[in-house]
């Protein structure tokens, strides 16, 4: 979407953002007063939000075409090309169920946030090139934050002539993938491309499978509210933009809730970006319904529906929320093909101080973690920089402080950082800049608790022992020793 079809002509920021809001709220009600159904008093069902199938894989393994292939399944429409910005497509796989698919970007911000709405996950692998490093690191990142269903599909096996050694390949990588990911994991083969899509066979055969598998929430997730961003608009005033374009935005934000129930006053993270304060929440028609049961909306109370009047707003409602003074990264610097996560946190979690967690470096990661040397942690909706002190307790009860983190054993780290409740997952990276490092993940833990730690330093004593008898008499002298540095 281009800039001059996200600002906003007119208004100051406050007229701006309540127009907006005031705009969406009439049309809703004037579609519920000239309902001539003559059930006018009826509203749909709360439904549960779409189901997020992320499509993951490296570069040029065929991610942009398998969605475009399930767009023409699904829809019997052709796409072009991958023209949303965010790379989010809803679908009807059939029934009372509604599937969201998203390609996964490449860069660490955008797997980390990946793996933290991810409901399934749909990877991508080059036969002809096997596993690749990025799938190693999601899958990293997937069973830290909650590991969802999975399913693998196997791509560019038309590069192979012998069909003997097709095979072999095939049942080879079949094989590495329940052991390397999921033993009850679905492996499906596209064997080449007609005209940039893939056999109607094959894909129906794998959007058969989507439509009946069963997706479990994670408990993990359940108890926080989080949406998912498929559109946003920017609407700062154009003459704040013009004089200063690095100026504070405001922004209204579009998606379903998902998590838990959120209420008005809410402060959120926008992944990213930091923390902030909702201006409002607003429910707004749902872009994709589903279909009434028996051709008829089912009933619900009035009141559980007024606009105007609700505090909270429960999973699968779709919601505008308006964030007021956004750094203007999220428009200037933040990728076009970014999906934007944004998450709930409670009072306790807007305050900072140290943390203890248990963390084990990865065992992939070659070089030995020193203490304050600085990472980046991912730590429930967050991610930020900062530098831990890794230590042990001795037999004594004490907190030792180590040079580097053990080698395949897990420690304690205390470091400061914005608060998280007690099991909260840890991932480690050593920087969120794409870079040609081996493997990214540092280590992986889970917070302990929020209490800081007296912490002790081994000390080493040099020199040579000598008696230093003074005045003393030997009996006071016998089995005496001092420590005398050498000069």
């Amino acid at each position: 979407m281009r800039r001059n079809e996200l600002l906003l002509a007119t208004g100051t920021r406050e007229s701006e953002i309540e127009r907006r809001v005031t705009g969406v709220q009439s049309d809703m009600k004037r579609k519920w007063d000239n309902d001539d159904t003559g059930d006018n008093k009826r509203m749909p069902k709360e439904e549960s939000a779409p189901y997020v199938i992320v499509v993951h894989g490296p570069p040029k393994v065929g991610k942009s075409s398998l969605i475009k292939s399930l767009v023409k399944h699904y829809t019997h429409k052709t796409l072009a090309d991958i023209t949303n910005p965010l790379r989010s497509y809803f679908f009807f796989p059939g029934g009372q169920r509604r599937i969201q698919f998203v390609e996964c970007p490449n860069n660490v911000n955008g797997m980390i946030d990946a793996a933290k709405y991810a409901d399934a996950v749909i990877f991508l692998i080059d036969a002809s090139y096997e596993f690749e490093m990025e799938t190693f690191e999601f899958l990293n990142l997937l069973r830290v934050h909650g590991m969802p269903e999975v399913m693998g599909v196997l791509t560019y096996l038309d590069s192979f002539t012998n069909v003997d050694y097709l095979k072999k390949t095939k049942d080879y990588l079949k094989d590495r993938f329940k052991t390397e990911i999921s033993e009850t994991a679905e492996v499906f083969c596209l064997c080449g491309l007609d005209h940039g899509m893939y056999s109607k066979d094959e894909i129906c055969e794998l959007a058969s499978f989507i439509s009946l598998m069963e997706v479990h929430p994670l408990s993990a997730r359940a108890g926080h509210p989080y949406v998912l961003v498929d559109r946003f608009e920017d609407v700062t005033p154009p003459e704040e933009v013009g004089m200063h374009n690095e100026c504070t935005r405001d922004v209204i934000l579009y998606g379903y809730l998902r998590g838990s129930v959120i209420e008005k006053g809410t402060k959120v993270h926008i992944a990213g970006i930091g923390d902030f304060h909702l201006a409002g929440v607003t429910r707004v028609a749902d872009p994709f319904p589903l279909p009434p049961v028996d051709g008829h909306n089912l009933e619900v109370d009035l009141d559980e529906v007024t606009y105007l009047e609700i505090e909270s707003f429960k999973p699968g409602t779709y919601l505008m929320f308006e964030v007021r003074g956004v750094p203007s990264e999220i428009i200037t610097s933040r990728p076009p093909c970014q999906p934007i996560l944004v998450g709930g946190i409670t009072p306790k979690e807007e305050n900072a101080a140290y943390m203890q967690a248990d963390l084990k470096q990865h065992s992939w990661h070659t070089k030995s973690l020193k203490t304050n040397n600085p990472i980046i942690v991912s730590v429930g909706w967050r991610r930020y920089q900062t530098t831990p002190i890794y230590v042990r307790e001795d037999r004594h009860g004490r907190y030792q402080m180590l040079e580097h983190i053990p080698e395949d054993t897990p420690c304690l780290a205390v470091f400061w950082g914005p608060l998280a409740p007690p099991n909260t997952r840890v991932v480690a990276v050593q920087s969120l800049a794409d870079h040609e490092a081996a493997f990214r993940i540092l280590a992986t833990g889970v917070v302990l608790n929020n209490q800081a730690a007296k912490i002790v330093k081994k000390s080493k004593c040099i020199g040579t022992p000598c008696c230093n008898k003074g005045a003393l008499k030997y009996s006071e002298m016998e089995g005496c020793s001092t420590y005398r540095r050498d000069r």
